[in-house]
């Protein structure tokens, strides 16, 4: 599964969202390893990693979508991987990519 979120118009960006988290396979009850990597023009990458349930990466995931990310990757139930990859001068050339894989 893979998606992409309209960041436009804000209609858009809701059934967009809804969409693709209604095709999303989380195991609620699951425990997921985040890992998030930024990427900024002339500074060192910024990471950061942690363990979480499958009920807060939902709701993760839902956010992220709605404000920081416009890409969804599902390839297997077990590994999401949402991304921001628009560098533009105003987000100083950022990008940024997150993923979480199933522990447990």
């Amino acid at each position: 599964m893979r998606a992409t979120i309209r960041h436009t118009i804000p209609g858009h960006t809701t059934d967009d969202v809804n969409k693709a988290m209604r095709e999303l396979e989380i195991d609620d009850a699951g425990m997921y390893r985040e890992l998030m990597v930024i990427k900024e023009l002339g500074q060192p990458d910024a990471v950061r990693e942690s363990v979480l349930p499958g009920i807060h990466v939902r709701r993760l995931i839902r956010i992220q979508l709605q404000e920081s990310m416009h890409q969804v990757e599902q390839n297997e139930p077990t590994q999401i991987v949402l991304r921001w990859t628009r560098p533009t001068k105003r987000n100083h050339y950022r990008t940024r990519s997150c993923t979480y894989s199933q522990v447990s």
